[in-house]
Parts: structure tokens; sequence; C-alpha cells
């Protein structure tokens, strides 16, 4: 599950309050979005930091749990683009090839890392080279994002999600 969050990317929404009129209107503001959040923990499985630009393109940095006993981090770099109201990019396996595995901040043992490369390349394989988008909608005080494969509604991956702010001590885990 938390590679699965992981590969499924990802102001906190009010009960009743309207969406923003752009998915990435809390990102420009400075916000990240915390998918899978535990409010009591202030943790997230995945945080993500989107840089967007004018013309709906962003970058982000992706920084997810792969592991739990003990938890492991990734982060990687990745881009996309808004499309038709969705936020949408296509799953890269070069992403996550390239991005940085740690343990407490420091580095993972070769073989503790290649273990878990393994096991993400494994776990990613069906969704390569795919386009993945999201569209959220109000749910409770947070989000619900609706996840869309090359077109195709994907109910089963949905995930929770709420925007947080830096100052705010969110932290990836689980």
């Amino acid at each position: 599950m938390m590679i699965a969050t992981l590969l499924l990317l990802a102001a906190p929404a009010l009960p009743g309050a309207p969406l923003p009129a752009d998915a990435l209107d809390p990102a420009r503001a400075g916000k990240i979005r915390c998918v899978t959040p535990d409010t009591q923990a202030r943790t997230c499985a995945t945080m993500v930091r989107y840089s967007v630009h004018a013309d709906g393109r962003f970058d982000a940095v992706v920084t997810g749990v792969v592991a739990t006993e003990p938890t492991i981090l990734l982060e990687y770099q990745t881009m996309g683009q808004i499309e038709d109201g969705a936020v949408c990019s296509t799953i890269r396996p070069v992403d996550f090839t390239s991005g940085k595995l740690t343990k407490d901040g420091a580095a993972l043992a070769p073989a503790v890392e290649t273990a878990v490369r393994q096991r993400l390349m494994l776990a990613l394989q069906p969704l390569a080279g795919r386009k993945r988008c999201y569209r959220d909608r109000p749910d409770g005080d947070g989000l619900v994002s609706d996840i869309i494969i090359d077109g195709q509604v994907r109910g089963d991956l949905n995930q929770r999600a709420i925007w947080v702010s830096p100052e705010d001590g969110w932290a990836p885990g689980m």
C-alpha cells in the first residue's frame, strides 16, 4: 500500500468549502500536498511540493514512505501539467530509479537500497509509462482524489489528501 500511495502522487478544505478554481492554486500559495494524512501525528504517506508554471505545467518534488519496518523514504522529482482541470503526469521509471532513498535522513546500505529499488520497480511496472491524473472533491475536512489512469477512472486507487503549510510541522510518515 505504501508503494502504491507513493506511485500515485499526491489550504486544507473545510467542510462545505468550495474547491479552488485551479487544482494547484494551493500549491501556488505555498502549500504542500499531503496524501494519506494522519492529522494526529501530522504525517503524510506522501508529500508533494509543486512548482507551478504559468502555462499549466508543473515540476514536483515527491517524498513518500516506501517501507515502514524500518521507515524508508523515497524522494524523487517529476513533472506534469494540468489538463481539463485535472493534475496529470506520466509515470516514469527514471523518476524512481534516480530518486534518493533514505532512512532517518541517511543513505541506505547498498544491499538494502538494491532490495528496496527492486521491490519499488516491480510495483511500478504495471503503471510505467501510463498517464496518471487526479481530480479532487471535498470530503469532510479534506479531499478525496479521484485517480484516472490513461483516461479510466480507478476508484480502487482513490486517495485522501489535504493541503498543508510548510510551517505547520507536517512530515512524511505513517
